[in-house]
């Protein structure tokens, strides 16, 4: 008997702490409501802000797509081995690139747009806007090694149609650097063709012959073996 009255006495008494703690909790709630309230809604307004904001996102990403693809379509047809188009031709392409650089430029169509307006330019013979547009993509490019070492041969192309050899040099010496395998081919060709340039016969012999060890059956080939065999003379 004297067990079970101690087991309910327990129990009262642990009934009696939850009421008094539920009070507790009641009467701070109702005393804090107004902050309390306060902290919810900009809790909700913040989540509401985050949701809406990422749809935004989403649906710039997807009108930028859009128009990126159409202008990459075009490219592409513009210069395949059976056409070159007109200079008319790539500039009405370059406002299309243009309209998701500056309508979207956060979204990555709107950053890979700057790119594709970089090859336009140096198609053109428009080295000087190529590079701006090179340098401006490499800013935005962040960790992306291939899209890197597309704009530094971009821009290693545009500093050799300036005949600015050393920039050029730097250009194609990052792309090695990087170590993207299949952008190392241009790169050592370009860093041969400047130091020919520069009268620089020994460095040329060194970069051809780097070539030649990593790509023996290129369809540059034969065409470096002659470049070597008349450096070597």
């Amino acid at each position: 008997m004297t067990k079970t009255k101690k087991i309910i006495k327990k129990k009262l008494k642990e009934a009696d702490e939850f009421i008094t703690l539920s009070e507790k909790t009641y009467l701070f709630i109702t005393h804090h409501s107004k902050p309390i309230a306060g902290g919810g809604i900009i809790v909700l307004i913040l989540i509401l802000s985050i949701f809406f904001f990422q749809r935004w996102e989403k649906k710039n990403e997807e009108k930028a797509y859009q128009i990126f693809n159409l202008a990459v379509e075009t490219y592409q047809m513009l210069s395949t081995p059976s056409r070159e188009g007109t200079p008319q031709e790539y500039k009405n392409v370059l406002e299309k690139f243009n309209e998701a650089i500056t309508n979207f430029p956060k979204t990555s169509s709107g950053r890979l747009s700057i790119l594709y307006k970089g090859n336009i330019h140096l198609r053109l013979g428009e080295f000087e806007e190529a590079i701006k547009a090179y340098e401006s993509f490499l800013k935005k490019a962040g960790k992306e090694k291939i899209y890197q070492s597309f704009a530094m041969e971009g821009l290693g192309y545009s500093y050799e149609g300036k005949k600015d050899y050393e920039k050029a040099l730097n250009a194609y010496q990052k792309i090695i650097d990087l170590g993207e395998n299949f952008k190392l081919e241009n790169a050592y060709l370009g860093m041969g063709r400047c130091y020919e340039k520069l009268g620089k016969n020994k460095e040329a012999l060194e970069n051809y012959k780097a070539f030649l060890k990593i790509y023996q059956k290129s369809q540059m080939t034969n065409t470096i073996l002659k470049k070597i065999s008349n450096l070597e003379k």
